[in-house]
């Protein structure tokens, strides 16, 4: 019966020393994921950064070239104004030249 224990012992030892490595090696497993998960984090908060900022030059950008287009929109409709009024006066001056000969 000695002889059984004491390879059970051994045996014993053997298996707490491979949970003892094992438990190790998951908590360097742990502290290698904690600081990718970090890394990981720090670049999207820098990549958040950047398309936050590009976002804000597309906007700037779309809001200069809308500025310009209203503009160009509003001297569009003064010209269409104007040769509408030229158009409309020649029909005028026109009967006004034949009632005149």
């Amino acid at each position: 019966m000695t002889d059984e224990n004491n390879g059970w012992r051994e045996y014993q030892k053997l298996v707490l020393n491979e949970l003892r490595r094992l438990d190790d090696s998951v908590e360097k497993l742990a502290t290698r994921l904690d600081n990718s998960i970090e890394k990981i984090g720090i670049r999207v908060d820098r990549v958040t950064k950047h398309e936050r900022g590009n976002r804000q030059q597309v906007e700037m950008g779309l809001s200069d070239e809308l500025q310009r287009l209203a503009l160009e929109v509003h001297g569009l409709k003064i010209k269409a104004g104007v040769w509408g009024l030229i158009g409309g006066l020649l029909p005028v001056l026109a009967a006004l030249v034949l009632k005149g000969i």
